[in-house]
Formats: C-alpha cells, structure tokens, sequence
C-alpha cells in the first residue's frame, strides 16, 4: 500500500476519525432524503415526477463529479480538495433547509451530490498517510459507513421529518457536514499532491454526459416508458459521451480516466467486483423497506409503518460497522482476496435467505444482516486492493472510478427491481406479489455468487506488482491546517 514519503509518524486517530465522520454525513445522505420526500411533496405542492428529482440530482451530479473530484485531489492535494468538497456539501444542505419550494430543495440536493468525492478521497488520504495495517483497518471503518448511511439514513430521515419536517432534516446534515468539515482541516495532515499535470475537463463533461444520461432514463423510466422517446434519447447521449470519452482518454496527456491503469487485472476485477457486489447491497436496501410496509393481506408484507421500516435495517448496520474494522485487519494480515471471498459468498447466502424468507420477519432481519456483513467486509478490502495496484498519484482517480461503478450498479438495480414489482403486481390490484420480491434477491444472490469469479483472479498481495510510485517530497513535517 503507497505511503506518501512524509517521515514524521502520524497519529492513525487524527486521520481516521474526521474520515468518518466525513463518510458518514455524506453516506446518510443518500438514504434520509427518502422517508422525506412524501413530505416535500405535500409541503410543495409538487408531482410525483418532479419531487423525484430529489433523489435523481443527487445521484446524476455525484456521477459526474466523483472521479474528477479524485483526480483534484492527486494534482492539488487530497485535504484541500475535501474540505472543498465538504464546503460544498454544507452550502447545499443549508440551501434545502432554508428552500420553501421545489426548486431551491431540488437544488441544494444537486450540490450535496457533487460532494460524492468524500470516499475516494477519504480512501486516499489514509492511502498516503499511514501504514498499510493502520490503512487498511481506517478503510474498513470508513467503508462501514456505506451500511450505517444506508440503513440509519432511513430511520433518522423518518424521524427527523416527522418532528421537524425538510427544514430540519437539512440543517442537521449540514450542521454534521460543518462539523466534519472543521474536523478535517484541523486534525488530517496536508499533502502536497502531483502538481505535475493538468485537469481533463473535456473527459470530465463526456464522463457527466456518459453517465448522467443513462441515470436520467433509468431512473425516469417507470414514468416515461422504457421505449419512450425521452428514456431511449437520454440513453444515446449516453453511449455517444461515452464513445467520445473513450476516444479522447486515449489521446490526452492527462486523462480523467486512465484506459490503461483500469485495464490492469486488479483493477477491473475489482470494479468488476464492485459492480456484482453492489447490485445485492441496493436490492437488500431498496426492497426490505418497501416489504415490510406492504400490509399482511397482500401476502408480501408485514403492515410495518414507515417510521419503523429503518428498524428492520438496523442489524444490517451493526454487521457492517463490526465487518468493516475486523476486514481491515484481515486485509494486513492475510491480504485482500480472503475478505473479498468471505464477503461475496456472505452476499450471496445473505440475499438467498430474503429470498426464502417471504413474509417472516426473522429471515428478513437474519437475510439482510448477512448482507450487510457481506458489504463491510468487501467494500474495505477494495480500497485496500486499489491501493496495493494503482500509484498514489494515480489512487483518487481510481478510487473514484470505483465509487462511481458503486453508484451506477446500486441506482441500475434499484430502478430494475422497481420495474419487477411493477410486473409482479397484478392488473387491478393495489401490491405486487410475494414471487417479484423473490425473484430481485435471487438474481441478486447469483450475482453476488458471481463475483467470486473475478476474486479468483486477482493477484496475491506479494505478485500485485512493486511499491507503487509515491507522490513528490513532501516535508518531513507534516502541516496542520
């Protein structure tokens, strides 16, 4: 794992804790918005189609910008690019806290989302500053911080909007944000970075379009029609940004996304890997909640309300914070490819049982348990692995490709399993069917199965190459602020 080459010993507390609590802010985000938007609505006054861009602007504007928020921080230092984007993130949230109508809370929450750069770049900071054992269990803890978000972002979104209604749900995101923020810049040492090339822009505006595009028309498409005009144009100007990207990539001195590093067997196997894992983890978060809402006598349900829905989320969290941290010692001692396994063969035994489960509520809680165990073990060993095969003034850039295939896998297969449920329920008939919920965590489990594929070829620790290359001298010291 590349180290920067900063000498002085640097206390593996300072670095970690403001990391994390970082990830968290941004990791509830993603999920608090969603017991909130029936209030937005109400509130605003708005449609259904349009309070969904609530959650559709988050997620297209963190896709545009992670990597090359990654990219920042390897040329201009990984600190000062954070506390940028932690900035970010409290000016949008206090934009949706103070808006009263559609437009200022659809906003903020566009801006929130260009903050999508806090794991890659947490992930990189702990990459250059501490020693691969210290590294590894700080990416655990961090990487943990995807299933607590998930699963506690649901239940205090709930409870915060049922008190304090947007206003409050906003301004406690920002006022953790705020504190996360002056956490970073006053403990996390500061790195010089590259300095030594420039900035893709062109490759940054093909990446937003390649993706933005297609998230658009996935996620707008239970409205418009799968063949409707609008989903199937946005999906050209998708393949077409992503055409051009792949062409310009391969021309530029300093591309966005470096073709050849991803083409390195470490590396698409592990976003490869990324992408079969998460499709599980989305499938687990985006089902459960919406199961145990159904009533009794639609046969898939247990008439749960929704303030309680998160609960059921819960022991998916406390796996995760465990798994994360125990992974992270794992990847020191025995490398990456052991919690990778463990972690996708929990997966798919996890989502097999919600499968099975039905309408008991113990093997929904057992099934999404395991899931969650699945997700803190693999999402801390795949940092780890980048580390091991990416040089460090190469790693935010590639940990924000992999951020990236996270969000596209999880936003893909939410918008699937939505479109199951639609065609599992019956014509006239107010709920889906028991067999469409079935059948999302089956296919899921396979493909978690599925990611044992890549995990087999990954190299062993020792064969994953030589030291990456380490960034310029820094100075012994490093400094504060």
């Amino acid at each position: 794992m590349a180290r920067s080459s900063e000498t002085t010993p640097v206390s593996a507390f300072r670095v970690v804790a403001p990391l994390v609590l970082a990830a968290f802010a941004y990791a509830t985000a993603q999920t608090t918005i969603v017991p909130v938007v029936p209030h937005v609505q109400q509130t605003t006054g708005s449609s259904p189609s349009q309070v969904a861009w609530l959650v559709t602007g988050f997620f297209v504007s963190s896709a545009g910008l992670t990597v090359l928020a990654g990219r920042l921080g390897d040329l201009f230092g990984r600190k000062r690019v954070l506390c940028a984007v932690l900035a970010v993130f409290v000016a949008g949230a206090a934009l949706a806290a103070a808006g009263d109508s559609l437009a200022p809370i659809v906003a903020g929450r566009v801006i929130m989302g260009a903050a999508g750069g806090v794991f890659p770049l947490a992930y990189s900071i702990l990459g250059a500053q501490l020693p691969r054992g210290r590294a590894a269990l700080g990416m655990g803890m961090i990487s943990a911080m995807f299933g607590v978000g998930g699963a506690l972002g649901l239940l205090l979104g709930g409870l915060l909007a049922s008190s304090f209604g947007h206003r409050g749900l906003f301004g406690v995101t920002a006022a953790v944000a705020l504190l996360a923020l002056l956490a970073v810049a006053c403990l996390v040492p500061a790195d010089r970075g590259a300095r030594g090339g420039g900035v893709d822009w062109l490759g940054s505006i093909l990446l937003s379009a390649a993706l933005g595009g297609p998230l658009v028309a996935v996620s707008r498409a239970e409205e418009w029609g799968w063949a409707g005009p609008w989903t199937l144009g946005l999906l050209a100007v998708g393949a077409v940004a992503f055409a051009l990207l792949l062409v310009v990539e391969n021309r530029v001195a300093q591309p966005l996304v470096d073709l050849a590093l991803l083409r390195q067997r470490d590396v698409w196997a592990a976003n490869l890997v990324t992408f079969l894992v998460s499709a599980g983890q989305s499938t687990m978060f985006f089902l459960i909640p919406q199961a145990v809402q159904l009533p009794e006598s639609s046969g898939a349900g247990l008439g749960v309300g929704v303030d309680r829905a998160g609960l059921f989320l819960l022991p998916t969290a406390l796996l995760s914070t465990v798994a994360g941290p125990v992974a992270g010692r794992l990847v020191a001692r025995f490398g990456t490819r052991p919690p990778l396994f463990f972690g996708a063969a929990a997966g798919g035994c996890g989502l097999a049982l919600l499968a099975a489960g039905g309408g008991h509520p113990e093997l929904l809680v057992l099934g999404g348990a395991v899931v969650g165990l699945s997700g803190g073990l693999v999402y801390t060993a795949l940092p780890a692995l980048l580390a091991d095969a990416v040089p460090l003034d190469q790693l935010g850039g590639a940990n924000g490709v992999n951020t990236i295939v996270r969000h596209v896998s999880m936003a893909v297969v939410a918008q699937l399993a939505a479109a199951v449920l639609v065609l599992g329920t019956p014509r006239g008939a107010p709920y889906p069917q028991e067999w469409a919920f079935t059948l999302s965590y089956a296919v899921s489990a396979a493909l978690s199965v599925l990611s044992l594929v890549p995990i087999g070829m990954l190299r062993s620790r020792r064969a994953a190459g030589t030291a990456p290359a380490t960034e310029p001298a820094a100075p012994s010291t490093p400094h504060i602020g």
